[in-house]
């Protein structure tokens, strides 16, 4: 990302103005309700909403080509159109998840103070709060709907039995390695109760959940079980401080049969922990949302595996903003 006219740091300044009135309008259910034309008057009685302060929403909507407008009737643009629309496409939770991080991001200047965040949302999300915590794994598999059958093709599975899908709530991973590798004869599922019942609702409606075994759990505290060879830590790391990660690594050791197979994926930073930008500004993330996660690097990552025995450990694309560390227990 470069930088070099006052024009270019004043678009970086303006940045959050645009996220903002996206996520209100998703929160607001806003293009479910818009479909293929809506008036302003309208869609303000229906919510309930200032008819003035809506219109100028929708407006600005329409600016940043969320939204189209012909005379005074508004309709969902593309993206709009695809993926936020209530139904089997939508995809909102994750917006939804972003934005309930927003009053995180608010004490960035305590938290590089203080080295910590004050309130750490990830309580909150991961089960205090219900509704956080199902947009929350919603989203998750917002985000890997496509990529998780691309991982799962790419994986050697052919030896495997028994597969560990750690921290895996939406159970988007634990279906998409069972699609793509039918000899399988157990995805086992292990998180947290909260996570786990979205994760069930969407088995079901697959008609996986014969399957697929759940596996109430907190893998800070619990053992990760036994008699695996495939162990899958899938963006877990990144809420991890260094002494987290190299647990759950020593975790998944005792978890694996000889011969097995431990994958950690995440977003992975370069060795100056500087690039791709996605991975950097994740990061910072992480720092404002808990007590001691942030982004790491694939060396490290690796390095840590190695210190625990595994061989040959290496680090492998996964998709377009992700890599994997995989490395086998002797």
């Amino acid at each position: 990302m470069t930088l070099e006219s006052f024009h270019d740091l004043m678009r970086l300044a303006h940045g959050f103005e645009a996220a903002k009135i996206f996520f209100v309008a998703n929160d607001l259910d806003l293009f479910s309700r818009v479909g293929q034309g809506r008036v302003a008057d309208d869609l303000a009685a229906e919510l309930g909403r200032d008819g003035r302060a809506l219109t100028i929403l929708l407006n600005a909507l329409v600016a940043v080509g969320l939204l189209q407008k012909e005379g005074d009737l508004y309709r969902n643009g593309p993206a709009a159109s695809r993926w936020l629309v209530q139904g089997e496409a939508f995809r909102g939770s994750i917006f939804k998840h972003i934005h309930h991080c927003w009053g995180a991001w608010n004490d960035l200047g305590e938290v590089i103070r203080d080295g910590r965040p004050a309130r750490p949302r990830e309580e909150a999300i991961l089960g205090t709060k219900e509704e956080w915590t199902r947009d929350f794994i919603r989203g998750m598999d917002d985000v890997t709907r496509e990529l998780a059958p691309q991982v799962a093709r790419k994986l050697d599975l052919s030896r495997a039995k028994v597969v560990l899908d750690v921290g895996g709530g939406p159970g988007t991973y634990a279906s998409a390695f069972l699609d793509a590798h039918p000899h399988l004869e157990e995805v086992r599922l292990f998180d947290l109760p909260g996570a786990l019942a979205v994760g069930r609702e969407r088995l079901a409606a697959q008609g996986l959940l014969e399957r697929v075994r759940l596996v109430e759990g907190d893998f800070c505290r619990d053992e990760l079980g036994s008699g695996v060879d495939f162990v899958w830590i899938s963006q877990v790391f990144h809420s991890q401080d260094e002494p987290g990660c190299r647990m759950l690594i020593e975790k998944a050791w005792r978890a694996l049969n000889p011969g097995g197979t431990l994958a950690v994926h995440e977003f992975l930073l370069d060795e100056g922990m500087t690039s791709p930008l996605n991975a950097a500004l994740f990061s910072v993330h992480m720092l404002v949302m808990t007590e001691g996660g942030r982004a790491y690097g694939g060396a490290e990552v690796a390095a840590w595996m190695a210190e625990q025995g595994f061989e040959a450990p290496e680090i492998l694309p996964a998709g377009p903003e992700t890599g994997m560390v995989l490395a086998r227990k002797p």
